[in-house]
């Protein structure tokens, strides 16, 4: 069936586009006959293209398919759909849920994280996720044929908020040893490894024995452990750059090699369980052990991943490239590394220019920079 344009008795044109099926049209009138024609034709041409959405699709309502779309992520953890839903309930539906899809423009969406950022002060990290799962869930609407186009991605409408590096904590070396040294000495390997690998608390909590080689000083990321509500299990890293190699420092060889005379493991065992010999909780590790030892030694605020950040602090300050310090911490690609830990890097630029400087006599020897030699983070809040 074809469309057609023609005049009104009020003297405008009406152009009728055939939905398929049934005598279903949709139909806009225009000033002018030209604009009803070009109008037609744009719609035909989509049609023929085969991207064109039928409006009636867009009047579902977003909550509908955003729980469409959370039942459908089969391809994912356990723990990273619960970590969705928990966003979708607390800070998506109840501002989105009840909007026809259609509704869900560049301008809502912008209002939306206007209002997680300044009006509930949600940190930036959280706000950019939930923003984040929403495009998702949008995305899923579009290769449904609901909607033409994914309104959070049309140009540069929406200003996410920065990400804030005072969130993160960096420890030196010393803070590091004052951290693992207030701990019982049953978490004090723990806790060095976490600061001296990167490694996730996933990743730190699913170690087996069987992947730590103290003898040739090497420690393979292959699983993780997750926590959902009540329960406990083992997935595989959270992408192939998460599976990883790496070459632990002669030190922490030593402080691993004493832990595991003392608590031995073989084989498939963890390494690091809790008193009982069980898998560790974040949370009661976090709780009964990493938050007493912060206050009693580098005081608040660090948390656990903050090791991890430490890590990344510690490869920057010495210089490392880029891809390297993406690759030991296991991040998928450079730009997470980069968008993450992008604010501390600019001092290398400095560097590299004296480097560039030319050969210098001088008398004496040089040596590279040593984690030993990095200064305090200048986010840490007073005490």
């Amino acid at each position: 069936m074809a469309g057609h344009v023609r005049r009104l008795e009020s003297g405008r044109w009406i152009a009728r586009f055939p939905l398929g099926g049934r005598g279903r049209f949709r139909s806009r009138t225009f000033p002018r006959k030209l604009d009803a024609t070009r109008w037609l034709s744009s719609q035909t041409a989509r049609r023929d293209r085969g991207d064109w959405v039928d409006p009636a699709h867009a009047d579902e309502i977003f909550q509908v398919v955003a729980e469409a779309w959370l039942a459908s992520r089969r391809d994912v953890a356990a723990s990273t759909r619960a970590r969705d839903a928990a966003y979708l309930r607390s800070q998506i539906l109840p501002h989105l849920g009840k909007l026809r899809l259609r509704e869900v423009s560049v301008e809502v969406l912008d209002a939306w994280v206007a209002t997680l950022d300044e009006v509930e002060g949600r940190a930036p990290a959280t706000t950019r996720k939930a923003f984040q799962i929403a495009s998702q869930i949008l995305d899923r609407a579009v290769a449904l044929r609901k909607l033409p186009a994914n309104p959070a991605k049309v140009g540069e409408g929406v200003s996410l908020p920065a990400l804030d590096p005072s969130e993160m904590r960096f420890l030196t070396v010393e803070e590091v040893g004052e951290l693992a040294d207030a701990c019982d000495p049953r978490w004090r390997a723990l806790i060095l490894t976490g600061a001296y690998t990167g490694m996730r608390w996933g990743e730190l909590a699913g170690l087996r024995a069987k992947r730590l080689d103290v003898d040739a000083g090497r420690v393979t990321v292959a699983s993780a452990l997750f926590e959902v509500g009540a329960n406990l299990g083992h997935k595989d890293p959270k992408s192939a750059a998460a599976r990883r190699t790496l070459t632990l420092p002669p030190y922490l060889v030593d402080e691993l090699r004493e832990y595991l005379d003392a608590n031995p493991v073989v084989g498939d065992g963890l390494v690091f369980t809790d008193s009982q010999g069980g898998p560790l909780r974040r949370s009661n590790f976090g709780r009964r052990t990493f938050k007493p030892a912060v206050r009693a030694s580098v005081g608040e605020p660090c948390r656990v991943h903050d090791l991890r950040h430490t890590q990344a602090a510690w490869l920057i300050a010495n210089g490392e490239h880029p891809k390297t310090i993406q690759t030991r911490l296991g991040h998928a690609s450079i730009s997470t590394t980069l968008n993450i830990y992008g604010h501390l890097m600019p001092g290398l630029d400095e560097a590299a220019a004296g480097r560039l400087a030319g050969p210098v006599k001088h008398s004496g020897s040089t040596r590279p920079a040593t984690v030993t030699e990095i200064p305090s983070s200048k986010t840490k809040k007073a005490r």
